[in-house]
């Protein structure tokens, strides 16, 4: 066999496994958004996969890191949407309206992704270190609304509580909008206005 043709072979086989690992990923958020975290096994997320058992244990220790592995991937993949086109050049204002967006855009495109989210935020699986990873990966939103508190910008609190005040309003009339019979006609650029007015000094 010669380099060329190892190489070749070689290529093959990563794109199976991060097919196969894309196949895992998609079939775990499913799941759980369907039967919940309690009812979901090994076995059902790779007969959803298309895999097998074994396979799995090739990425995943247990159910258990599978779904901490998922959702830091999930919420990694958000915090990074969130950040996307974000400038020092433009002002505090036009940056936190840019990041309202990018979170709205990545729940309408990403829906599975929200409610996996949405459904797996507050569970005892979710360790404080967890948690200070996903700060690190959110610096870039925080240092907007730091640099905004201290041009006098912004209300002088913490920045997390700033950007739950943006946060939570948009995911929660978003999930509403989701739901039959709630919500449907939502003026988003009139609910980024009102997060603006709540976090403004």
């Amino acid at each position: 066999m010669t380099i060329t043709e190892r190489s070749f072979i070689i290529s093959v086989m990563r794109i199976k496994d991060e097919n196969k690992k894309e196949a895992i990923f998609s079939a775990t958020v499913r799941m759980i958004n369907e039967i919940g975290f309690v009812n979901v096994s090994m076995s059902k997320i790779a007969k959803a996969a298309g895999v097998s058992t074994s396979t799995l244990y090739t990425y995943y220790e247990n159910k258990e890191d599978m779904f901490r592995k998922v959702y830091m991937d999930v919420k990694m993949q958000m915090h990074s949407a969130c950040n996307r086109g974000i400038s020092k050049d433009e002002t505090v204002k036009q940056s936190v309206r840019k990041i309202c967006e990018n979170l709205l855009e990545f729940m309408q495109e990403h829906k599975d992704y929200f409610f996996f989210i949405e459904q797996s935020s507050n569970s005892p699986l979710v360790t404080p270190i967890m948690h200070k990873e996903i700060e690190v990966q959110s610096q870039e939103t925080i240092e907007v609304f730091e640099r905004g508190i201290q041009e006098g910008i912004l209300k002088r609190t913490s920045p997390i509580l700033l950007i739950g005040f943006c946060f939570y309003p948009i995911s929660q009339l978003y999930k509403e909008s989701c739901q039959q019979g709630m919500l449907q006609d939502i003026d988003y650029y009139l609910v980024f206005q009102m997060c603006w007015d709540a976090i403004k000094n």
